[in-house]
């Protein structure tokens, strides 16, 4: 396997501290972290005239890149793009319209222009100031049809050629009433209704220029850096009208604009398991995009489940590796002989453990406090690990198996 990565929440490193973080990391074979460095609140993880920082007396991408790189590690800025609740309360104006309500709070909107030229100055600001090895997008789309939805995204749907009183008609019966019909809108997409298919290529529009504009602001400063994103599953699937409508994020477009994408294949969120990890990975490479698979690693995983999604599509030809979501929501564990070391990196106690070799099993209950690293003593090598707090059964990775 290629890239083993991992997502990262800046505020790990502040309550834990990097050397403490990357050490465990390096241990567990983690070679790529996506640090979060600009959040949904707007707030930064670096020091920039152009934003505020989430913590004004500490750096922390840059106590980031300091642990990392002496590891070998490389670090990736994880921006979630369009969520930016500081900037739409100074912009009220420029925010998403919901179809019913209007103006939301905090998302702005991704059509605007004023936005896209801010972020575009705060990715280049940020690529000039540290050494990152990467720019990763995440909320490069919609994030709902009934968003997107203003005079101004009226119009520019008209100007695509969209009759739009009869999109609007549709959205009314797929979203409101007492009984509506949830997959009108979209069955109207599969029928091939060319104004809900100019719907969808106009919001599409809008999503290309956005991720154009922040690709090429960090190639215009750095043109090796290495270009990501996190796109949602479904556009890899055959049936691309909920993607397509929903997101306006287009695989194809990501093959253009990045050098690899991280589909969020989070199995568990969406009731599944390792065949469908296989037809997101297939599906991902089918428009051209290579994939590094998104695997679910955080509440509703476990040891078992991850372990499964990550043999699924680990040795896949066109696969360039897994990275798991996230650091802080799963435990990391190694196998050694007889026993196994445990790092919890979980906010909570773990209360129990479980293991497995073939049909073998041990279990026992014990306090491993947060950030406690340990060994128990087995009676045999474990290839399986399960972890569980006062709530239930939470994700653990074993690392060397």
């Amino acid at each position: 396997m290629g890239i083993l990565g991992m997502w990262m929440w800046s505020d790990n490193i502040y309550r834990r501290g990097a050397e403490h973080v990357f050490s465990h990391c390096k241990d567990a074979g983690v070679m790529d972290i996506y640090l979060l460095v600009k959040g949904m609140r707007g707030t930064t993880a670096f020091h920039s005239p152009l934003t505020t920082p989430s913590v004004k007396e500490r750096d922390l991408l840059q106590e980031a890149l300091d642990a990392a790189h002496k590891r070998g590690i490389r670090i990736h800025a994880w921006f979630t793009s369009a969520s930016d609740s500081i900037y739409q309360a100074a912009h009220p104006q420029r925010g998403l319209y919901h179809f019913e309500k209007g103006l939301g709070r905090e998302i702005v909107s991704i059509a605007n222009e004023d936005y896209l030229h801010y972020m575009e100055d705060v990715v280049a600001d940020m690529v000039k100031r540290y050494d990152v090895d990467g720019v990763h997008l995440d909320y490069i789309r919609y994030n709902h049809l009934i968003y997107g939805w203003s005079q101004e995204d009226l119009a520019h749907y008209a100007a695509q050629g969209v009759n739009t009183d009869h999109v609007v008609e549709l959205m009314k019966c797929t979203f409101t009433g007492d009984q509506p019909d949830a997959e009108c809108i979209f069955n109207a997409y599969r029928a091939g209704d060319q104004d809900v298919i100019r719907l969808a290529d106009a919001r599409r529009q809008n999503v290309f220029k956005f991720a154009s504009g922040l690709t090429g602001a960090a190639r215009a400063v750095r043109g090796d850096i290495c270009l990501s994103a996190a796109l949602m599953p479904e556009g890899a699937y055959d049936d691309l009208a909920f993607s397509a409508l929903h997101y306006g994020q287009n695989y194809v477009d990501a093959s253009r604009l990045y050098d690899y994408a991280l589909p969020m294949a989070y199995s568990k969120a969406y009731g599944k398991g390792p065949e469908w990890m296989k037809m997101v990975a297939r599906g991902t490479m089918r428009y051209g995009v290579t994939p590094v698979m998104g695997l679910h690693a955080y509440e509703q995983g476990t040891g078992a489940t991850l372990l499964a999604d990550k043999r699924a599509v680990e040795h896949m030809e066109g696969v360039k590796g897994v990275c798991l979501f996230r650091e802080g929501a799963t435990a990391l564990a190694w196998a050694e002989e007889k026993g196994m070391r445990l790092y919890n990196a979980l906010e909570e106690p773990i209360v129990k453990i479980s293991a497995r070799k073939g049909d073998e099993e041990a279990s026992m209950e014990m306090n491993i406090a947060p950030g406690e690293d340990i060994h128990i003593n087995l009676p045999f090598t474990p290839d399986c690990a399960g972890v569980f707090i006062e709530k239930g059964e939470a994700s653990v990775y074993l690392a060397n198996v």
